[in-house]
């Protein structure tokens, strides 16, 4: 009885960390957004948001709260910066009357960009 114990202790142990190293969220962020803009579908108006990154693998996903409620999700490829962004910035796609469509995002601190996806193989809006 008492070696079944730790194997199951290290068994525990060892689903934690697999689990742990496949999907790696990282704390929520400010962002403050100054101009109209697009994730997806979903239109952002000016003002202060919260960003959430959960990185699974290669891949990961951006998370865009106003508040405590999810308003835009997307999925993203992280690429690796220089050096760490030393702001929050974001790069936008112009097309026609509608408003920019975010394309990147680089958070202050962080060592990689985030290039998001057109929407196209992932949810439009945030349930």
């Amino acid at each position: 009885m008492k070696q079944c114990i730790p194997r199951s202790a290290v068994l525990c142990l060892v689903l934690a960390l697999m689990f742990a190293s496949h999907s790696l969220a990282k704390g929520r962020k400010s962002l403050t957004i100054y101009e109209k803009s697009r994730v997806n579908d979903v239109v952002l108006e000016p003002g202060d948001y919260k960003v959430e990154i959960v990185e699974s693998g290669a891949s990961a996903d951006v998370m865009i709260f106003k508040g405590k409620e999810l308003v835009a999700k997307a999925a993203a490829q992280p690429e690796k910066l220089e050096r760490k962004a030393d702001r929050n910035t974001l790069r936008f796609a112009v097309e026609g009357n509608k408003a920019p469509r975010i394309i990147e995002l680089r958070l202050s601190g962080e060592s990689q960009s985030y290039k998001l996806s057109d929407g196209t193989d992932v949810s439009q809006r945030a349930k």
